[in-house]
């Protein structure tokens, strides 16, 4: 018995040491990650880099260490867990620091192009020298001394000033250099920072347990305290993000100079240049043209000379877009954080001062009604002036208006006390002091929205200049207030105790255009159409749910139920960003999913339809055949009489018209010579294969309105075929006054259609069933034939015409 009893109690020894070892050498690898140089040059950081792969690949390997151990000693859970929290820590910095090193090492390579060019620039000076020394020049009695003198200053001016134009060339390049520099730095100082601020800031409130308040004087100094320590992380992150954002300003948009620029821009020379072509001098302005070729840039001067320039010598200057985005992203973000913070300390407060003024029985309310004339008097003046510092944002929230409650006993309690009854005890000391304490701690809470306040202003600055310009036709533009638009900002304090209200709304496309219709010049012409008709429909829907959050599943354990309020202080709910968190893992949702998954339990108190809206739009396709074929007219169709005239003969019937390109019918009606070819009514030879295609075209509109004449106003497609505005087999608008006919191309032009060009009508879902297709020619033609036909029928019946 005694021999198992101590096998046991050295196996747990064993095991107890050997996590101890374990713990040991994750330490000790730590320390080495935290303390060991990144390197500096690139043989430096290529080294760090080396080793430090060697070390991940060590910690990596020794996760099968811990599980060995784990899965052979069965280790208590604590400990397990206590061991793995160490591991993933070590493993995750290592793998940081290699990340970290594998930039910089890209970084670091960059000596190589340089220690390259320094070695040419010698090797060429070397060069030179020894070719001097080689073709070393002679003299002889008859060469002019004067005019090889002068060839030899010459040259050595301009060995200099090439020299000089080097040290220029190179100076520029230092400025890319720099600015490269600022660019990566800032980008990769931009993502570290919304990383860490993220998760710092995010974390700073998870300490709060509303259970575990007590109302004394030692949760008041715990708020304050919280409160000075998040004020002073938020102004250090906002001296962080401000910094960025002056930096931002100077950071140049090193894209257009790789990618090249999609039209031309204002440039700077980075030193004096002159060619044949054109001339400038350092710090002159100019148009940059076209910089896709990377060495020589297009670039045109205030005198209007244009020239191929080495790109090295021109400067792209700041600010650069992507920059100044990143940079008020990290503001707003910062902002919503603050945001949050500002509504977690306004809840842990007024859970704090629920406590203090809690409710009084009969013995404590005889007491409060003992205080002395001046403890009256200052605790009035204390509850009023906590009422009117809260009241303004706090009074929709559940927990203060518990609170003004408790608030009016109090005052009704001091109010209403007989006079003449002082008392000096304990307990209403502890009282005065406890709700004096609370004017110290709004106070405190009062600078911090202070200092949010003022940040809020300065970001929503550049989210709101003072005008907008706003208009939805070119006749309408003009410029208004924002006071419209910040209705739709969310950084207003939004509180709310268990009710919620989620409004969505949904964009539901039939067959609508996927593309942005851009406005296009319709061009006549008089060549072969064809038209296809279509109707798509827009609806805009929007739903309004309002429900109420009855609990929240703790992510900790996924069993206890917390109230919305407990989630909020707890870093369970995010209401600024609508997410569903754990605060163990750091792993998140949004709330939709969290309401769907059952998390969040919630009850639907109703439901409405608040708007629904419904678009109809036409789409009319038209298909221009260009015959491009020469030929010849072998015979023109008397429309009198039906018989063949020669060409001679129906120009001198005026019949024909070859000037205007014109066929006359027996009605008077002209029509172009094309249609009067696909009519019949004109016989041509064609010089080419007679099957060869022709050239097709299509142009697809979209048709948002149309004019109705008669009532003097637009309508919808469809409303215009229902109408009879549109004829839907051949697309003409029909004016309802005239009773004209006009074609499509037309009317777009003279503005009874109202229409865009489709720029790809291939990504239109057009159902094919809807599709209408009309040969104009073939109409044409139809027409004409049957006027000839009715005409010889009246002939026959011997009626005029």
């Amino acid at each position: 018995m005694r021999v198992e009893l101590f096998l046991q109690l050295s196996g747990k020894k064993m095991a107890k040491s050997e996590v101890q070892r374990c713990l040991d050498w994750l330490f000790q690898k730590q320390s080495e990650l935290e303390t060991e140089s990144f390197g500096k040059g690139r043989q430096g950081v290529v080294d760090a880099l080396s080793s430090q792969r060697a070390r991940t690949n060590d910690i990596h390997n020794f996760r099968s260490k811990i599980d060995k151990l784990v899965e052979t000693e069965k280790l208590a859970a604590e400990t397990a867990k206590d061991l793995d929290g160490n591991y993933n820590s070590v493993s995750s910095l290592s793998k940081k620091r290699q990340q970290c090193l594998e930039t910089v090492a890209q970084i670091a390579s960059l000596e190589e192009f340089i220690q390259n060019m320094a070695t040419e620039f010698d090797s060429r000076a070397l060069h030179l020298v020894s070719k001097a020394e080689v073709e070393k020049q002679t003299g002889s009695p008859d060469q002019s001394n004067e005019s090889l003198a002068k060839a030899s200053q010459t040259c050595i001016q301009a060995v200099r000033a090439n020299w000089q134009w080097l040290f220029q060339v190179m100076q520029c390049a230092e400025v890319h250099l720099r600015n490269d520099a600022l660019y990566q730095e800032f980008f990769h100082e931009v993502e570290e920072a919304e990383y860490w601020m993220e998760t710092t800031l995010t974390r700073i409130h998870l300490s709060f347990d509303r259970n575990r308040l007590q109302g004394n004087r030692a949760d008041a100094e715990a708020i304050q305290e919280e409160i000075n320590d998040v004020l002073q992380a938020f102004l250090l992150w906002q001296t962080k993000i401000d910094y960025l954002f002056d930096r931002a300003k100077q950071v140049v948009p090193v894209p257009q100079r790789v990618k090249g620029i999609k039209e031309p821009r204002p440039v700077l020379a980075l030193t004096d240049f002159d060619n044949s072509e054109i001339k400038f001098i350092e710090g002159e302005a100019l148009t940059l043209l076209d910089n896709s070729d990377r060495s020589k840039w297009k670039v045109r001067n205030s005198e209007g000379k244009e020239s191929l320039v080495p790109a090295v010598i021109i400067l792209i200057p700041p600010p650069s877009g992507e920059a100044m985005d990143a940079a008020i992203r990290l503001r707003v973000q910062l902002l919503s954080l603050w945001t949050t913070s500002v509504k977690r300390l306004g809840y842990q407060l007024i859970a704090f001062m629920l406590l203090v003024f809690r409710d009084w029985n009969d013995e404590e309310t005889a007491l409060l009604q003992q205080l002395s004339p001046e403890d009256k008097v200052e605790l009035l003046r204390v509850i009023k002036y906590i009422e009117s510092t809260l009241q303004e944002h706090w009074q929709e929230y559940g927990d203060f208006q518990e609170l003004q409650e408790r608030i009016l006993r109090l005052r009704m309690i001091i109010e209403e006390a007989p006079e003449g009854r002082e008392s000096n005890t304990e307990f209403l000391q502890t009282v005065v002091v406890q709700i004096k304490t609370l004017e110290d701690l709004l106070k405190k809470y009062k600078d911090f929205w202070a200092f949010w306040e003022t940040f809020k202003v300065i970001v929503e600055l550049l989210k709101q200049p003072k005008f907008l310009l706003v208009c939805d036709k070119w006749d309408q533009l003009k410029y208004i207030t924002t006071a419209h638009f910040v209705r739709f900002w969310d950084t207003n304090l939004d509180i709310a105790d268990g009710d919620l209200t989620k409004q969505t709304a949904s964009l539901v496309l039939q067959e609508a255009p996927s593309e942005e219709l851009v406005s296009s010049e319709v061009i006549i012409s008089e060549e072969k159409e064809e038209t296809t008709t279509d109707t798509l429909t827009t609806s805009l829907e929007e739903e309004q749910s309002t429900f109420i959050i009855t609990g929240v599943l703790d992510p900790r354990d996924n069993e206890s139920k917390l109230t919305l309020q407990e989630a909020i202080m707890l870093g369970v709910v995010d209401q600024a960003k609508g997410l569903y968190r754990n605060p163990l893992t750091g792993s998140s949702m949004t709330m939709t999913d969290a309401m769907s998954d059952g998390r969040v339990l919630l009850e639907i108190v109703s439901k409405k339809k608040i708007r629904e809206e419904k678009n109809s739009y036409g789409i009319i396709t038209i298909k221009i055949t260009r015959e491009t074929r020469p030929y010849t007219i072998t015979g023109v169709v008397d429309p009198h009489s039906e018989t063949i005239l020669s060409v001679t003969q129906a120009v001198h019937d005026n019949i024909l018209d070859t000037h205007n390109s014109t066929y006359k019918t027996e009605t008077g009606e002209l029509i172009s010579i094309s249609d009067a070819i696909a009519s019949g009514l004109v016989h041509v030879d064609y010089h080419e294969d007679p099957n060869a295609k022709p050239e097709v075209v299509s142009k697809t509109y979209t048709v948002h309105g149309v004019v109705d004449t008669r009532r003097k106003q637009k309508v919808s497609f469809s409303d215009a075929v229902r109408l009879g505005l549109l004829d839907r087999d051949t697309g003409e608008y029909i004016n309802n006054v005239t009773h004209q006919k006009v074609g499509v191309q037309e009317a777009i032009m003279r503005g009874f259609i109202k229409a865009r060009v489709v720029a790809d009508p291939s990504k239109l879902e057009v159902d094919p069933r809807n599709q209408i297709v009309v040969q104009k020619l073939e109409s044409a033609k139809e027409k004409l034939k049957k006027g000839v036909r009715a005409i010889k029928q009246f002939k026959a019946l011997g009626k005029p015409l």
